[in-house]
């Protein structure tokens, strides 16, 4: 195979499995503006939303989830298997791609896997130090593997090619400066307090959501007044957290989502979140100090493992979900009265980075099966 001109990716679920697509397929377009790129994905999610405001042609695959399902659910989708496959087929003969790349998710095993049989070069991406079910199956049949962690487990090493979990470029965004600094007590912070962001994925995350304010509350009054608080909340999940701020008295700004995560990230100077894989490869790239809070149900306990390396790193602080009302303040507090702490997760965090992974395998993928 010569140069690839057409790319196909399969996407889809979370936006940990969309959002670095997205980084790929933009660094493709900056390396070769000729490149024709469409993303495939299913209509459960989120991920035509984010596609076509990314700017790329969205292609529906009907398929609906195993894992997670239930009983009945389960079954209906598993007898539905060979129909999809079928679907995928058609959707391979009509758009002919140079390359399939599968970045997780359950859309991703047809299409890849139709892909890998009809012999079309096919890549996948495992962002997780613990690969899910999909791209374990799949790695038997693709080409290559592009990972995040070096220590990837369950993959065929000699496909992996680590190159780090790609995100999207800052350059990309428009500057949008966050201008409100009310603090938990309703009162203005100065320049030097602590402003902390609260984020759950792309998905939300109700532990949090509740959580974090019981959690805050706790400070001392004069601490709470230097500190103001940005909340992503997720979505349709704004009424509850809100809720959750006002009986806890603590005062918060509190969004569905937001679109320009690197401007609240610049804004922040800790960060209270969930250890999905892209959410780690963003804080690093932005250099930010962390306060790490594992989904505890995620596939074989994933993001453990990746707040694990993180805070092995030196980059960030692990928190359990069944502790946060209790673990977090008193973190928050020692970061306050100690500033140089969360530099040097900066540092770390900085020092771990894999800021051109996107263009990295955008390139590697861009040159596939070029002698």
């Amino acid at each position: 195979m010569g140069k690839v001109h057409k790319v196909l990716f399969a996407a889809g679920g979370t936006g940990g499995h969309v959002f670095p697509a997205i980084a790929v397929a933009d660094a493709m377009k900056c390396a070769d503006p000729n490149v024709d790129i469409a993303f495939v994905g299913a209509a459960h999610g989120n991920e035509s939303t984010w596609v076509q405001k990314a700017g790329y042609r969205f292609v529906l695959l009907d398929i609906d989830f195993i894992k997670g399902a239930s009983f009945g659910r389960k079954m209906r989708n598993i007898f539905a298997l060979p129909g999809c496959a079928r679907r995928a087929s058609k959707i391979l003969r009509d758009e002919a791609p140079d390359l399939v790349i599968g970045s997780g998710g359950y859309v991703s095993g047809p299409l890849v896997a139709v892909a890998s049989i009809k012999g079309i070069p096919t890549a996948i991406m495992e962002q997780n130090a613990i690969p899910g079910l999909t791209n374990r199956i799949l790695s038997r049949f693709v080409d290559k593997i592009y990972t995040s962690f070096e220590n990837t487990i369950n993959l065929p090493k000699k496909k992996i090619v680590c190159m780090g979990n790609p995100v999207r470029s800052a350059s990309k965004r428009e500057p949008h400066p966050i201008e409100w600094q009310t603090s938990c007590t309703g009162s203005t912070i100065g320049e030097g307090d602590l402003r902390i962001l609260v984020f759950g994925g792309s998905q939300g995350a109700m532990k949090l959501n509740t959580g974090v304010p019981k959690a805050l509350a706790t400070l001392p009054e004069d601490l709470q007044s230097r500190i103001s608080v940005y909340h992503q909340a997720g979505k349709n999940k704004c009424d509850e957290t809100t809720k959750a701020y006002e009986d806890a008295k603590v005062t918060a700004h509190i969004t569905e989502f937001i679109d320009d995560m690197w401007s609240a990230y610049q804004w922040a100077d800790l960060l209270i979140c969930r250890a999905g894989a892209t959410s780690l490869a963003e804080i690093m790239a932005a250099a930010k100090a962390s306060i790490l809070v594992p989904f505890p149900h995620a596939a074989h306990n994933h993001q453990e493992k990746n707040a694990d390396v993180m805070v092995e790193r030196g980059a960030a602080v692990k928190v359990l979900d069944a502790d946060v009302e209790t673990a977090i303040a008193p973190i928050v507090e020692d970061l306050v009265a100690n500033r140089d702490k969360i530099e040097k997760m900066e540092r770390c965090a900085r020092e771990n980075a894999h800021p051109e992974a996107a263009m990295d395998i955008a390139k590697d993928c861009l040159s596939f099966g070029a002698e």
